[in-house]
C-alpha cells in the first residue's frame, strides 16, 4: 500500500495523556482523523500515521507513498512527542516495519510486551 513505511516505540510514563496531545497537535495538519480511544489514525493526502498505546510505550508508525510525505509526517509526529513528553531526540529509533532489532530494548520483542503491536 506505502512504498514507505516504519515505526517507531517510546517509552515514556502518561502515555494516554501524551496520545492524546500529539493527537490535538497534529490533527490540524491532516485531511481526516479518526480517535479509537487508546489508537489515533492521522490520514494525510499521501500517507497516514497511526499512534497507539502498547504495554511499555507509544507505538507509532508512518506510511507514505513518497519520501517527502514520509519524512513530512514523520517530523510531525516526532516534533510533537519530543515536546509534549520532553524526550531527548536519541530516544526516537524508527525501523522498517518488520524488520525491528531484536534486543532486549526493543519495546515491542521485549518479554514486556504482550504482543501489542501495528499490523
Amino acid at each position: 500500500m506505502y512504498e514507505h513505511l516504519a515505526e517507531c516505540c517510546v517509552f515514556a510514563a502518561g502515555k494516554r495523556n501524551i496520545i492524546e496531545s500529539v493527537f490535538l497537535r497534529v490533527a490540524e495538519f491532516c485531511v481526516s482523523t479518526v480517535d479509537n480511544g487508546t489508537e489515533k489514525i492521522f490520514r494525510f493526502i499521501d500517507g497516514e500515521a497511526v499512534v497507539r498505546a502498547v504495554d511499555v510505550g507509544i507505538l507509532m508508525r508512518v506510511g507514505a507513498t513518497d519520501v517527502i510525505s514520509y519524512y513530512g509526517i514523520r517530523t510531525a509526529l516526532e516534533g510533537s512527542i519530543l515536546e509534549v513528553a520532553a524526550l531527548p531526540p536519541e530516544g526516537l529509533a524508527w525501523h522498517p516495519v518488520g524488520q525491528r532489532p531484536s534486543t532486549a530494548t526493543d519495546p515491542i520483542n521485549s518479554p514486556l510486551s504482550s504482543g501489542s503491536n501495528l499490523q
